[in-house]
């Protein structure tokens, strides 16, 4: 099997002289899955499944080798993982993960080796496993699994509290893998930037503290969004912070990105708060509020607007709740559309124009059918 390497410039601060691409490799591989799995599961008259067997586990040992180098490369010995004990091999374990994803290229790229080997692995007979070919492997998939281990965020209503348990989790280990002797937390809500971004260097694993971060900050934003859509701008401030930084692939700027999540973050939770600061009960209130405002309101109209989001939700979810699968007739949607609209007509504030009226009908229709569709 010929891999085909491919030396790219490295960006500045990187200390790995070459990146070396892995194409034709992962192409075979893929293919060589492929066709294994199609002849063992289906069955193709005429094939020497003596020949298939040898096959495996040549391009099992090239995947391993493939993996083992994929680490090298970036600076990690896969033997060391394996000769390792105790606290050692927990440090290095989270070592080797931090250092496959430095950047979502590289994560993606070790992933691909580490879910073939294993797929392939599943074909193989005990009589064909060396010992030192299933400590390889185990190790590889330890790797893996770090990667792939996701956090239970959903227990979790302060945000703050997540991101403290995140960092205070990777300054826990010391360089010899032993617990230090105290443990730092932050408080996120009056958070110094200056100190909290001295002790973020002092960590090992800035990569996996910004992969833990990025996927609980992920899942808070999807589930805010789903709440009221008018919440975007908070998404495509955290996809350009990400996309920054995976356009720049440089050391260099991962404490800047630690530091832009965690103002998007304390954002966020003022965010999650802003229904109290508005005078409302719950965020539902405030999503349809957020609906139906619009610029250059005065301090009266905004009153009434409150007013009007808290009149029209209760009573559009009193008239859901007498409704069977609303969304789905045409005879509830439109008795739903003329509710909307009776109130807004008449209950909106004078600033708002006639012609206004049915733009934020259908504003709110959308809102309440997404909302609301899946429980009506």
């Amino acid at each position: 099997m010929q891999t085909i390497a491919r030396a790219n410039r490295v960006s500045e601060g990187k200390t790995n002289g070459l990146i070396i691409d892995y194409i034709g490799i992962v192409k075979a591989l893929r293919q060589a899955l492929a066709d294994y799995t199609a002849s063992s599961e289906g069955g193709t008259e005429g094939n020497d499944p003596t020949i298939d067997k040898k096959e495996l586990i040549k391009h099992v040992m090239e995947t391993i080798a493939a993996a083992t180098a994929f680490l090298k490369e970036h600076d990690f010995e896969l033997d060391a993982l394996i000769k390792a004990e105790t606290f050692e091999k927990l440090s290095l374990l989270k070592i080797a993960a931090n250092a496959m994803c430095e950047t979502a290229e590289i994560r993606k790229s070790y992933c691909t080796f580490a879910s073939t080997l294993l797929k392939l692995w599943k074909y193989l007979d005990r009589e064909d496993i060396t010992p030192e070919m299933r400590l390889q492997k185990d190790a590889i998939e330890a790797i893996y699994k770090e990667l792939q281990q996701k956090r239970k965020h959903a227990d979790i209503t302060d945000l703050s509290v997540a991101i403290n348990e995140i960092v205070n989790e990777h300054l826990e280990l010391d360089g010899d893998g032993a617990m230090t002797a105290e443990s730092r937390r932050f408080d996120i809500s009056g958070i110094d930037f200056d100190l909290l971004r001295r002790e973020f260097a002092k960590s090992k694993e800035k990569n996996l503290v910004l992969k833990d971060i990025q996927e609980l900050l992920q899942e808070r934003i999807a589930q805010m969004l789903a709440q009221n859509p008018s919440r975007i701008n908070f998404y495509e401030r955290y996809q350009e912070i990400i996309h920054d930084y995976n356009q720049e692939q440089n050391r260099a700027t991962i404490e800047k990105t630690f530091e832009e999540l965690m103002k998007l973050s304390h954002e966020l939770t003022e965010e999650e708060k802003r229904y109290i600061r508005e005078g409302f009960e719950n965020d539902e209130q405030l999503s349809m509020y957020d609906v139906l405002m619009k610029d250059n309101l005065s301090k009266e109209d905004i009153k009434k607007l409150k007013s009007v989001a808290k009149e029209l939700l209760e009573k559009i979810k009193v008239q859901l709740a007498t409704m069977d699968h609303p969304f789905d007739k045409q005879e509830t949607k439109a008795s739903i559309i003329i509710t909307i609209r009776d109130i807004l007509w008449k209950e909106l504030p004078e600033s708002y124009s006639d012609e206004s009226i049915n733009y934020y009908r259908d504003a709110v229709y959308n809102y309440v059918s997404q909302h609301y569709g899946s429980v009506a």
